[in-house]
């Protein structure tokens, strides 16, 4: 059994991989919570390839930084989609016709 070994390129390609499909899925599906999972992904893939790819304080600093943004991010998320629910009785994306202030 071969073992080869990672370079540092190799978990960056994972996570180019992994925003390119989870953008795709955000572009594509049309369930609310599921445009918050795929964004969450995003986030993540992103903190992958910083940790990967910059100095190694620099980039742990600035991922610590983007786990707090993210844990933000989806309270905020989750609040506006309870609220959109209640209003419009649906997640659907395509059912959700106009918002009025």
């Amino acid at each position: 059994m071969h073992v080869y070994p990672m370079s540092s390129y190799t978990p960056a390609a994972i996570s180019f991989i992994l925003f390119t499909l989870a953008a795709a899925g955000f572009l594509t599906c049309g369930s609310l919570v599921r445009m918050l999972m795929f964004l969450e992904l995003m986030l993540n893939a992103a903190n992958i390839a910083m940790v990967t790819l910059g100095p190694a304080t620099a980039s742990q600093a600035y991922a610590a930084m983007l786990f707090a943004i993210a844990a933000a991010e989806a309270g905020v998320g989750l609040a506006l989609i309870i609220t959109l629910a209640s209003v419009f009785k649906t997640l659907e994306t395509g059912n959700i016709k106009g918002l009025r202030g």
